[in-house]
């Protein structure tokens, strides 16, 4: 079991990230800025299931997603198995508590920023991006599309109406990896 835990994790960092963290304050570098909480512009609650895929490996990973107006809070759990990570982040701090087993290169800020890109308004993502290298598209109501100096770094496609209650799919060209998520809210 902690072989299959440490391998899990090992695929799940490996597509998420880059640099050190650890247990506290994580600082280093993402994407883009995170957004705070209340640009959400709602309190939501979702359980999800994610499946995420590097290269020709696959893991998969069971999220508890609440955020309300002052916090967001990610729990990720091995299917049936022990906590890996919790996040939490007010709009200033980013805290990360990680299993013993998980390696110091977990990072929590591309975790959330692909939770952003996918489940944030368009509107609140849109006024992030001004002025900045960044740039978000709609081709449809089912595509997002991000955009780092004109060339496609990421895509979203969503199979329902309700990014929070349904399917969608997040591919990441710049980190070659991809994440199929199965939302359920909560009330």
């Amino acid at each position: 079991m902690r072989e299959a835990l440490l391998i899990a994790i090992g695929i799940l960092v490996a597509a998420c990230a880059t640099t050190p963290t650890g247990r506290g304050t994580a600082a280093a570098a993402q994407a883009w800025p995170l957004l705070s909480p209340a640009t959400l512009g709602s309190a939501q609650s979702a359980s999800q299931r994610l499946r995420a895929a590097f290269a020709d490996q696959e893991l998969s990973l069971d999220c508890a997603i609440d955020v309300t107006a002052e916090r967001i809070t990610v729990i990720g759990l091995v299917p049936a198995g022990p906590r890996v990570f919790t996040l939490n982040y007010d709009g200033q701090r980013l805290d990360a508590e990680t299993s013993a087993a998980v390696p110091a290169a977990l990072k929590p800020e591309r975790l959330l920023n692909d939770l952003q890109l996918a489940l944030w308004p368009k509107a609140a993502l849109e006024r992030a991006f001004d002025n900045s290298r960044w740039r978000l598209a709609e081709p449809d109501p089912r595509t997002r599309r991000l955009l780092r100096d004109g060339k496609l770094v990421a895509e979203v496609h969503y199979a329902d109406g309700d990014p929070w209650s349904g399917r969608l799919w997040l591919v990441n060209f710049d980190g070659a990896y991809s994440i199929a998520v199965e939302s359920q809210r909560l009330e």
